[in-house]
């Protein structure tokens, strides 16, 4: 756990080293306003870590699944007002390598820290800063995780789109996304987890709501959980669904705008076997300069 976060400290300072200053003119609450828009021009480099715990039937003592995401956002506008968005999610996943079975449930044998799948949506979307926005396009999973107990073990496509709408003071919307296996990804069926995977019938959906109220001075008081719904599983092993609240700031780190969000969320409906129970999201988004320009 703490060397997950030690990793955690060093990318950021990386990427601070990294990444030029914003050369916009836009002040703080105009970006952290324009930014609570997931289809907003401006470019982003997201860093997110969740501290989850699973709790279920199958489940004996306090475990925990700590992912850090990384998001590079870097939208390209288009004629008309519309956006080109492709948003690849990064993730780096310290959790179980393996389980083994007891009456009363089942305990972790070793917990490693290791690369994720990896998520890319991607698509075209109409942006205003105030009214609806929307957007639409395909989303992709690739099976680039090299823990094999966490891994899906399948290339997964389908559809996703973005609805949202926005005035001064809120901003309200969702993202959804699903998808389909279409491929496994051809590691050996030796490993019964691995065949396990591999005859899955893959069929999810993940809606992302997001409810976002603009505070002076650039706070914001915000959620923005995952439902998701398995619709392979069985009965009762289905849906998850979170409620949460958070706040963000928008700071300058030097001349960098920064934006940095804290959330706590609760699954009020879970799988009944194993599931997300709790989550604890910290983000922090480094805005730096479109080359494209911005609305």
């Amino acid at each position: 756990m703490k060397r997950v976060w030690k990793q955690g400290v060093l990318t950021l300072l990386l990427a601070l080293g990294a990444v030029p200053a914003q050369a916009g003119e836009k002040n703080m609450e105009e970006l952290s306003k324009e930014l609570a828009n997931p289809l907003a021009q401006i470019w982003n480099l997201s860093f997110q870590h969740n501290h989850t715990r699973i709790k279920g039937d199958a489940v004996k003592g306090h475990h925990y699944v700590d992912t850090t995401l990384f998001q590079p956002v870097l939208p390209i506008p288009l004629e008309g007002g519309y956006t080109f968005f492709a948003r690849p999610v990064i993730t780096y996943i310290h959790g179980p390598t393996s389980v083994e079975y007891t009456p009363s449930g089942f305990v972790s044998r070793e917990d490693k820290s290791s690369f994720g799948d990896t998520i890319l949506p991607v698509g075209i979307g109409k942006v205003n800063n105030t009214g609806w926005s929307w957007g639409a396009g395909a989303t992709f999973i690739f099976p680039t995780s090299n823990n094999d107990f966490l891994g899906s073990h399948q290339y997964q496509a389908g559809p996703t789109a973005l609805l949202l709408w926005a005035n001064e003071k809120w901003t309200v919307g969702t993202h959804i996304q699903h998808w389909w296996g279409i491929a496994d990804d051809g590691k050996s069926d030796d490993d019964p987890i691995i065949k396990a995977a591999h005859k899955k019938n893959i069929n999810h959906t993940d809606m992302q709501y997001f409810i976002v109220r603009n505070l002076p001075d650039a706070w914001q008081i915000r959620t923005s959980p995952h439902i998701t719904y398995d619709w392979s599983a069985k009965a009762g092993e289905r849906l998850t669904l979170p409620i949460g609240i958070g706040i963000g700031k928008m700071v300058k780190l030097g001349k960098m705008p920064v934006m940095l969000m804290m959330e706590y969320q609760k699954s009020i409906v879970k799988p009944d076997h194993v599931g997300n129970d709790t989550t604890l999201m910290l983000q922090v988004n480094f805005i730096i300069k479109n080359p494209f320009g911005s609305m």
